[in-house]
C-alpha cells in the first residue's frame, strides 16, 4: 500500500477525536459506524465488527463491497485518464452511452452526464423546460425525493418540512422559496395510506385524476413536466401502480408535458433495467444513478429521441461530466449484471424476502405492509394492523439500534418504513443471516 494512504487510514482513537472536528457531520447519529472496509454484502468497522449491509451503501454499491473487477478496470483507467475535458470526446464515453441506450426503452437513445443523481434531475428539468416554450412550471409528488441540490431539492418533499413531522427540519430549504413556487406537489399513489381515502380496489386511480384537476386549476401558463420516482424511496418505499403512470403518461401528452422518471434509485432492482421497462410506460426522460457506477460517482440522464437535446456545452456543464473512472466502472458493472444473471437475481432474491417478511407478519401484525418490487422493498411498521397508526419513531430507532448492534444496517424512512435495498448480488444464506437479526430485535423492542 501506498505509504500516504496507508497512513490516512490507520489513525489512532486521538487523531480520529481531533481530526473529526474539521468535519460538518452528516448525520447526527447515536455513535455512528467507523467503517474499516467491505467485502461483498459485508463490511467491517474499526473494531473488527462485521455487518450485513442491506443498504448498499446509500443504494450505490450494486455489487456490493470491494469488487476486485470494478477495481481492475479503475485501476486501468486511471493510469491513463482519470477525468476529461467535457468538450472531448473518447471511445470510452462512446462505448458507455451506447451500452446505456441499447438497455433503455427503445425510444430513449440520448445520454447526457451530470455528476450525481441531484444534477441529473435538474438537468431533465432542463431539457422539460428547452422543449415546452414559456414554460417554468413541474408537479411534483408528495413524498418525491429528487436530491438536495437546490432546484432539485425544492422539488422534493425535504422542502415542505415546516413542521418538521419525521423529527428532523430541514433548513436548507428555507432558502429556496422562490423555487418551491415553481412545484405543484400532488397526492402521491400511497395505497396503504390513501391520502384522499379511498380503497385501492375501486378507487379507478383517483389520485390521477385529482392531479389533472390540479394542473387544470393550479398551473399558470404552460406545463413544464410531471417528475416522479416510479418507485418512490424516501417517501415511503412503495411501487405506483401500472395504471397510474398510464394515466399520468396520458396526462402529460394532453397537456404538451414531460414525463420525467428518477430512476436513480430504481435503477436494475426491479429485474428490468429501467423501471418504465417494468410498468410498460415510457417516459420522456429517465434520470440515472448511483448504482450503475457500482459505488464510484456516474449520473446523468436519457431522453426520448423526438426531444430538443443540449445543443451548447453551457446548457448543462459539470467539470467531471466526463469522469472516465466513473465510465469505466458503469461498463464493467452493466457487463458484470448482465453475465452473472443479476437482473434474475433482483426477482429471485426479492421474492424470497417478502415471502420470509410475509412469514415474519404471522408472528409481529405490527409489519402492517410488506411492498415493493424485486430488490426494492419497503416494511412499514404500525402500533395496530387495523388502525395502521405508525409505531413511534422513537421504536423504530430502537429496533434499527438493535439490528446494528446484532450486525444488520439498513435504512428507515418516514417514522416506520424499513427500506430493504440489499446489492444485486445478495445470497439465500445472506437473507437468512439478516431477517434472523431482525426478528431478534422485533422481539427484544416489540415484545419487551
Amino acid at each position: 500500500m501506498d505509504p500516504l494512504l496507508k497512513k490516512a487510514t490507520s489513525l489512532s482513537n486521538e487523531q480520529r477525536v481531533e481530526y473529526g472536528k474539521n468535519l460538518m457531520p452528516f448525520y447526527k447519529t447515536k455513535d455512528p459506524i467507523h467503517m474499516k472496509s467491505g467485502k461483498g454484502v459485508w463490511f467491517e468497522d474499526i473494531h473488527g465488527k462485521k455487518y450485513l449491509d442491506f443498504t448498499t451503501q446509500m443504494f450505490a454499491c450494486y455489487l456490493g463491497l470491494g469488487n476486485e473487477e470494478i477495481a481492475e478496470v479503475i485501476y486501468e483507467t486511471a493510469k491513463n485518464m482519470t477525468t476529461v475535458h467535457p468538450h472531448m470526446h473518447t471511445d470510452l464515453r462512446y462505448s458507455l452511452v451506447h451500452k446505456i441506450a441499447s438497455i433503455a426503452p427503445k425510444n430513449l437513445n440520448r445520454i447526457s452526464f451530470t455528476v450525481g443523481g441531484g444534477p441529473a434531475n435538474e438537468s431533465a428539468m432542463k431539457i422539460a423546460l428547452k422543449n415546452v416554450p414559456g414554460s417554468k412550471n413541474f408537479v411534483t409528488m408528495w413524498g418525491g425525493y429528487h436530491g438536495d441540490t437546490l432546484t432539485a431539492g425544492a422539488a422534493t418533499f425535504e422542502a415542505t418540512r415546516t413542521q418538521a413531522p419525521y423529527g428532523n427540519s430541514c433548513v436548507l430549504f428555507n432558502y429556496v422559496t422562490n423555487l418551491n413556487n415553481i412545484f405543484m406537489r400532488v397526492p402521491h399513489p400511497y395505497c396503504y395510506r390513501c391520502p384522499i381515502k379511498l380503497e385501492p380496489k375501486s378507487c379507478e386511480i383517483a389520485c390521477a385524476d385529482l392531479l389533472k384537476d390540479m394542473i387544470i386549476n393550479g398551473v399558470v401558463g404552460p406545463l413544464a413536466g410531471i417528475i416522479l420516482e416510479p418507485i418512490q424511496s424516501a417517501g415511503g418505499q412503495f411501487p405506483f401502480p401500472k395504471e397510474y403512470l398510464q394515466k399520468v403518461r396520458k396526462i402529460c401528452d394532453e397537456f404538451g408535458a414531460l414525463l420525467i422518471f428518477d430512476e436513480i434509485q430504481t435503477f436494475a432492482r426491479t429485474g428490468r433495467w429501467f423501471a418504465a421497462d417494468y410498468f410498460g410506460v415510457e417516459p420522456d426522460t429517465i434520470s440515472f444513478g448511483k448504482g450503475i457506477g457500482a459505488g464510484v460517482p456516474v449520473a446523468g440522464i436519457i431522453i426520448h429521441d423526438r426531444l430538443k437535446p443540449f445543443e451548447d456545452i453551457m446548457e448543462d456543464l459539470h467539470t467531471f461530466q466526463n469522469n472516465h473512472i466513473g465510465f469505466a466502472a458503469a461498463l464493467k458493472t452493466l457487463e458484470i449484471i448482465e453475465r452473472d444473471n443479476l437482473l434474475d437475481n433482483a426477482v429471485k432474491m426479492g421474492r424470497y424476502l417478502q415471502d420470509k417478511f410475509f412469514e415474519m407478519q404471522k408472528k409481529f401484525p405490527e409489519i402492517g405492509d410488506v411492498r415493493g418490487i424485486g430488490l426494492a422493498i419497503g416494511v412499514e411498521l404500525v402500533k395496530d394492523p387495523e388502525t395502521k397508526e405508525p409505531i413511534p419513531r422513537a421504536v423504530s430507532d430502537r429496533i434499527l439500534e438493535r439490528c446494528v448492534a446484532k450486525g444488520l444496517f439498513f435504512q428507515i424512512t418516514g417514522q416506520s418504513i424499513l427500506k430493504i435495498k440489499p446489492a444485486l448480488i445478495i445470497k439465500k444464506d445472506e437473507i437468512d443471516t439478516a431477517l434472523g437479526i431482525l426478528e431478534e430485535s422485533f422481539r427484544e423492542v416489540l415484545r419487551a
